[in-house]
């Protein structure tokens, strides 16, 4: 029989989402522990640290890999693509600064 990805990574944590609080939310026992995502909807595998690029995540080593519930992994995902833009549109002003110095 051949094991999946998703069928390792639910083995290796007991079946239950592993989200420490990336999504914002402080869950008990420091952890979320689904065990599913609503109805029909099974848990997936997702980089244990979300990365704010969907390349990045699916580039992702095995080994790295957790359970999550999808409403965790939208949440988390949701707050390392919004840091992700912030620092974007930082980086951007501050190389913008002495493009219009007269000086």
């Amino acid at each position: 029989m051949t094991t999946t990805v998703l069928t390792a990574v639910l083995q290796a944590h007991a079946g239950r989402c592993a989200c420490p609080g990336t999504c914002g939310k402080e869950h008990p026992g420091k952890q979320c522990g689904a065990t599913h995502s609503g109805e029909d909807q099974p848990l997936l595998a997702a980089p244990q640290t979300p990365h704010a690029t969907d390349a990045q995540n699916a580039a992702a080593p095995v080994e790295t890999l957790r359970p999550w519930c999808w409403t965790c992994w939208r949440q988390a995902l949701a707050a390392v693509r919004t840091r992700a833009a912030e620092q974007r549109r930082q980086q951007m002003e501050e190389m913008q600064i002495g493009l219009f110095d007269v000086a």
